[in-house]
């Protein structure tokens, strides 16, 4: 080896060691000595205080099986009048160090929710474990029991939640909401917060089976819960939103027993703000959506460019009613999660601060205007009246 070689190798063990001298702490652990939290839950205790539930993964000790981690949970607990102190109590429990930094799902009761959940987000964020792109969901009753709640396919309750998140693209009945969106909504006020609903449902086909269910939304006024959205008004605040994506509508046949099915393929929400000479707000609201139909149940329909136009005034009328029961919603609970007040902000920075210190009264009272422009792309059928054979060639 030549000199030179031989100092750049020494140089390379050098600067080896000072990375690892820099990188090592006190804090490093053996697999075998930690716990792995992948759900948390937060309720009241009877007491007022705060109680935290910890969903753990169970190991499996070196040696005995390759994978290292088992598809198996348990749960630690622990109460205290902060989520920061709950958690140290839990550790006081554990034979382990436990690990938050892999929590990939929060429930909090919606008890704990209507109280305030400012300052436990704060409590999270002090803890600088959480993950910003953590799933935080809002149910009724105890967290801890929902997080208890025995699944069928997987017993990692945060699998299931992760997954139900992902389906409400199809569905339009959920969202994805994370720590770093609660984060973002409560410093900078720029709109009310959504978070999705879990609810305990049981199964209808296995009996006593329980199971997870993400349907509908709770919308907040400021750091508060102010009520729960229903599937209508949550399709409706998803279009208007512009978080529609494959949702489906449906519309009755003339006959009023069966109906036509239309899959959306594309959203596209504008929001209009306006203020007037004696500072009162007006919104317009123009949605244009495509449709594809995917299913019809009605009997001797033709199917003609005079039919598509009439189920297209048919979806402009029915979408209307969801985001219009939507809006007429918010406004009863004074919570603007559209943020039509940010938009009035930008728009009339001057006049802004006038409107501010009086903007949730004026939010409920201003009037909204929703205007929807449906288009179906595709049918997918070609039906032909009888007449239409007589001459036809071939027939």
């Amino acid at each position: 080896m030549s000199r030179q070689a031989g100092r750049h190798a020494a140089l390379l063990k050098l600067l080896l060691c000072m990375s690892l001298a820099i990188t090592g702490c006190r804090g490093n652990h053996e697999l075998n000595e930690l716990h792995i939290v992948h759900s948390a839950a937060f309720d009241v205790a009877d007491d007022g205080k705060v109680f935290v539930t910890a969903e753990i993964a169970r190991l499996t000790p070196g040696g005995q099986q390759p994978k290292g981690m088992q598809d198996q949970t348990f749960y630690l607990s622990g109460k205290g009048n902060s989520i920061f102190e709950a958690g140290r109590y839990i550790r006081s429990k554990s034979d382990r160090t436990l690990l938050w930094g892999h929590t990939t799902s929060i429930l909090i009761s919606s008890q704990l929710a209507k109280q305030g959940l400012k300052r436990h987000i704060e409590s999270i964020r002090r803890l600088r474990q959480f993950r910003n792109s953590t799933l935080v969901y809002i149910t009724e009753g105890m967290a801890s029991d929902t997080l208890r709640v025995k699944k069928p396919m997987t017993t990692i309750t945060s699998q299931v939640l992760r997954g139900l998140t992902e389906g409400g693209d199809n569905t339009a009945l959920t969202t994805k909401v994370t720590l770093v969106d609660i984060y973002t909504g409560l410093i900078n006020q720029y709109r009310d917060l959504v978070i999705p609903s879990i609810q305990v449902v049981a199964d209808q086909d296995a009996g006593q089976l329980k199971l997870l269910q993400a349907q509908g939304l709770y919308l907040f006024q400021g750091d508060h819960l102010a009520g729960q959205m229903s599937d209508e008004y949550t399709k409706g605040y998803m279009r208007a939103n512009n978080n529609m994506i494959g949702s489906f509508e449906t519309v009755a046949c003339t006959d009023g027993q069966d109906s036509m099915s239309f899959e959306n393929i594309n959203n596209r929400a504008d929001i209009h703000v306006m203020l007037d000479n004696n500072l009162k707000p007006r919104t317009q609201i123009e949605i244009r959506t495509d449709l594809n139909l995917n299913s019809v149940q009605c009997n001797d329909i033709p199917i003609t460019p005079d039919t598509i136009r009439e189920w297209e005034s048919q979806l402009n009328q029915s979408i209307g009613n969801e985001v219009e029961h939507f809006l007429r919603y918010t406004q009863k609970h004074k919570s603007d999660v559209l943020g039509i007040g940010e938009r009035l902000h930008r728009k009339y920075p001057k006049q802004w601060a006038a409107i501010k210190p009086r903007w949730r009264e004026l939010y409920a009272e201003m009037e909204l205007e929703v205007k929807i422009h449906s288009r179906i792309d595709h049918t997918n059928f070609i039906v032909l009246q009888p007449d239409s054979y007589e001459g036809a060639p071939g027939l």
